[in-house]
């Protein structure tokens, strides 16, 4: 072999192992999941928008100790953030210009994380604040792509986009875990635009067979179907049925029995649900309480060969158990 040909070789080889962070049991794929943390900093910030947000001010200290304790007492393989990361993306200072800067106090903070961490993006993350005017402060994702451009700039899981694959192998069963990126406001009732949906569908038609598990911010806000009396929305509740189900995202989850999950934030709230789909197969939905209300707010997730096990937040007490052949 020349030596041009072992040079390529070798830079393969450590391709592979950048592009394989996660080093799974045999048996036994373990996550933590988080939501909804809001870091913010609010030094030099507008005082009207200081105490508008001021109740999520103190997330730097939770979140630290959290990577220091949660992820190695529980053993997990990885962390996955599902959106909200940081409060907003952008807000009027004290002198009037705009500071941009919690993304990259964020992601000085994700360096003590002792695993793999894997993120979302949520409505938050790609918002701006400004005061239109006195106690009145007004959000806007006017600046949204400009937002999404430093996230992928610094944060390592965004390297390939803001949405994005992952593969796993537990023991004999190959895991695709997509990422999403759903936190902006399309309105009509989609989920997803276009680009994104027509890359979702290449890439669960390309796992076959496979469990495809999707974690995203913004769940879908179905009606009561186990019969808990929960809800995952207080105000619009979505009913499942085929004609709801013939176009956008519903329409991927039905067609695909492949899609066994979805892990969710956003509402602030713990619920857990097995979706019934018009094509005869149901789907588990997901949703973690928030970081920023409380950070014992962590959720354990397992993922076996032939079952995703969901624990209790903040327990390692099972909660729903999911097969996945």
């Amino acid at each position: 072999m020349s030596k041009k040909g072992k040079q390529i070789l070798i830079l393969n080889f450590i391709l592979v192992l950048l592009w394989s962070p996660v080093k799974a049991g045999t048996d036994t794929l373990t996550v933590v999941q988080i939501t909804d943390i809001h870091f913010c900093n609010l030094v030099g910030y507008q005082p009207e928008f200081i105490k508008a947000r001021q109740h999520y001010g103190e997330g730097k200290d939770p979140l630290k100790t959290f990577f220091n304790m949660v992820p190695q007492n529980l053993k997990a393989d990885a962390v996955i953030i599902t959106g909200d990361l940081i409060d907003y993306y952008e807000a009027e200072t004290e002198k009037g210009p705009y500071l941009d800067t919690q993304i990259e106090q964020f992601e000085r903070l994700c360096e003590d994380c002792p695993v793999p961490m894997f993120l979302t993006l949520g409505n938050h993350d790609i918002t701006s604040y400004w005061i239109e005017q006195p106690d009145k402060v007004m959000s806007y994702q006017i600046h949204a792509q400009k937002a999404r451009a430093c996230w992928i700039r610094n944060l390592a899981s965004f390297q390939d986009g803001t949405y994005y694959t992952r593969t796993f192998h537990v023991g004999q069963t190959r895991y695709h875990f997509i990422f999403l990126d759903n936190g902006y406001s399309l309105g009509n009732g989609e989920y997803l635009d276009k680009p994104q949906l027509d890359w979702l569908n290449f890439q669960v038609q390309k796992a076959a067979d496979d469990p495809v598990v999707i974690f995203t911010h913004k769940y879908l806000p179905v009606r009561d179907y186990n019969g808990d009396g929960v809800v995952f929305s207080a105000t619009t509740t979505l009913d499942i049925n085929s004609e709801k189900c013939s176009k956008g995202f519903l329409k991927t989850l039905n067609e695909n029995k492949n899609i066994k999950a979805l892990f969710v934030g956003h509402g602030h709230n713990s619920i857990s649900e097995l979706l019934p789909f018009p094509a005869g197969h149901q789907i588990l939905q997901t949703e973690t309480a928030g970081f920023a209300q409380d950070s014992s707010n962590w959720r354990l997730l397992k993922f076996t060969e032939d079952k995703i096990i969901v624990y209790s937040t903040g327990q390692v007490t099972t909660e729903l158990v999911k097969n996945i052949k």
